[in-house]
């Protein structure tokens, strides 16, 4: 794949935390819970420095995620 192809695929298809957590409506610490439970998984991560760590999620995963904690909010009202 060639650089240019690359970035109009992760333009389109990766998502930061933070706009996967506006996505998903969450608050930071219930995202990160979702992650560390094992419902959402970065696809891609990385280290940017001692304590900073760069996490991208895939698009179509977060919104079925989202998708999914409908239908169990959906369920707990019934």
């Amino acid at each position: 794949m060639d650089r240019k192809a690359f970035i109009e695929y992760g333009n389109k298809h990766l998502l930061t935390t933070t706009a996967a957590r506006h996505i998903t409506e969450q608050t930071t610490k219930a995202f990160q819970q979702s992650v560390k439970s094992g419902h959402l998984t970065p696809a891609f991560e990385f280290r940017d420095s001692e304590r900073h760590v760069i996490r991208l999620y895939f698009r179509d995963e977060v919104e079925a995620y989202k998708a999914q904690m409908n239908d169990w909010q959906a369920a707990r009202k019934k």
